[in-house]
């Protein structure tokens, strides 16, 4: 039996990665439809509803999480390379590398804690009592997803570099 080949596209850590941005996109919309709502709302001297800081609050945290290893993966974070400009290609290309090995530790760490609180959490069925009772656990579950989906964008970022070196011909 002869086997297919994969039609060329994306593998489905992209795929996730995606739909997560996507996801980033919809509550980045609905934080400013909530908050063009309100804004109205206050203007006609009505009370707004007391969840919408709460919902913007969380919204920006799960924006963050979902939204950054699909920033990352189209290098799309802001840096401050003053120094880094100045330096050589291949020292250039190392301070890169290192600066993924940090990025991929940091984020492995934030996916390490993140997991064990959002379990403490669900264990200890903590509250967040505002505007909206809802559990803590819920809200404080995207942590881990997108600690591990950084960790994971910082790693192949790494290999990346590491295959074009060799490529390359480089150390």
């Amino acid at each position: 039996m002869p086997v297919r080949n994969r039609k060329p596209g994306k593998n489905p850590f992209d795929l996730a990665m995606e739909f997560l941005a996507f996801l980033a996109g919809i509550l980045l919309l609905l934080i400013t439809l909530v908050v063009s709502y309100t804004v109205v709302i206050r203007y006609l001297s009505f009370r707004p509803p007391q969840w919408v800081l709460q919902f913007t609050e969380y919204a920006l945290l799960w924006m963050t999480f979902l939204g950054g290893a699909w920033l990352l993966r189209g290098d799309g974070h802001i840096r401050i390379d003053t120094v880094i400009i100045r330096l050589r290609p291949a020292v250039r290309r190392r301070v890169e590398m290192l600066d993924d090995i940090l990025g991929f530790v940091v984020c492995a760490v934030i996916f390490w804690f993140g997991t064990a609180h959002t379990i403490d959490l669900f264990e200890r069925g903590i509250l967040d009592v505002k505007g909206v009772t809802v559990p803590k656990d819920i809200l404080f579950a995207v942590i881990p997803i997108g600690g591990l989906m950084l960790a994971l964008q910082f790693a192949r970022n790494f290999l990346k570099k590491v295959r074009a070196s060799r490529s390359n011909g480089q150390s």
